[in-house]
């Protein structure tokens, strides 16, 4: 009688949207209580099968004239929160069908939390708006975490991130505060023509292989306080146009400040250069990087 009575709980729990601990639940029937306008609340959930946004019904058609490329739309504008969840296969919020030279991706009006979630097969998330609370604190990316293009308007915190493979992170426009702090990159970490609208934390980070932050602009407060660059470090062309600390970081291998520009003074107590340092026409606050860094490390 008690198994029973569980079931029926259960059951009442994923008729009305909400819900708050399973076993596993497919991709395809999150999409369906998506669409039936129910928020996703999971917890401890393995997601079985490709979680593919394209069945999203509210699509929108987007085409420029004179343009044979096509954008397709999907609008998410219900609350969607995943704690200590696992995403067996595919999350597919992007896909570029080249044959048909069709690009779909994702608006998500509302929520979008992935805190403590594996992502084990694609995290596409390619030209995607977060236009709420987003977040992805603690999370794994088995594979490339694909955040190319994409769009955060409020604080977003993927602290205690993990990547196995390269985080993908091009051209992402980031409007409020930014927090990767603690988190480890075992591949490449790619945030080259980044916006960071707002201030930036990369505390105590593990960049294992190359960290590129080519052409990326700060125009406010962003910390490397004790993080490790175990490869190359590519802030050639960067703007500082804030305060940037890189208090008692280590660089194992070459780093490039060729043409970085610093409009404050910058915080290199500490810092350990094993690496070369190539620092041509970098200047701080006017000033030569090479004389600045003589006089104050």
């Amino acid at each position: 009688m008690k198994k029973k009575v569980l079931l029926i709980a259960a059951l009442s729990i994923l008729i009305s949207g909400n819900i708050l601990s399973a076993d596993s639940i497919k991709g395809s029937d999150i999409i369906k209580m998506i669409n039936s306008g129910k928020d996703v609340f999971l917890e401890n959930t393995t997601i079985i099968g490709d979680l593919d946004f394209r069945g999203i019904n509210d699509k929108e058609l987007k085409k420029k004239i004179f343009d044979s490329k096509k954008t397709y739309i999907y609008h998410v504008k219900v609350s969607l929160k995943f704690e200590n969840c696992i995403f067996n296969d595919n999350f597919i919020a992007y896909f570029y069908d080249e044959d048909e030279k069709i690009l779909h991706t994702v608006n998500f009006h509302k929520d979008a939390v992935f805190n403590k979630c594996k992502f084990k097969g694609l995290s596409a998330f390619k030209y995607v708006k977060f236009l709420d609370d987003s977040g992805f604190e603690g999370a794994i990316f088995k594979e490339e975490a694909l955040f190319k293009y994409s769009e955060f308007e409020t604080d977003v915190s993927f602290a205690g991130t993990s990547y196995k493979r390269e985080a993908n992170f091009k051209y992402t426009k980031f409007k409020e505060n930014t927090d990767f702090s603690k988190s480890r990159f075992s591949d490449e970490a790619n945030f080259k023509y980044c916006h960071f609208d707002n201030n930036v934390n990369f505390k105590e980070c593990k960049f294992i292989d190359g960290a590129n932050f080519k052409y990326t602009k700060f125009p406010e407060v962003i910390y490397f306080d004790g993080s490790a660059f175990h490869g190359n470090a590519n802030y050639k062309y960067t703007v500082f146009r804030n305060k940037v600390s890189f208090l008692n970081v280590v660089f194992d291998e070459d780093i490039n400040f060729k043409y970085t520009k610093f409009k404050k003074t910058p915080v290199f107590k500490g810092t350990k250069f094993n690496g070369d340092i190539d620092s041509k026409y970098a200047k701080v606050e006017g000033e030569s990087f090479s004389k600045f860094l003589l006089k104050n490390h």
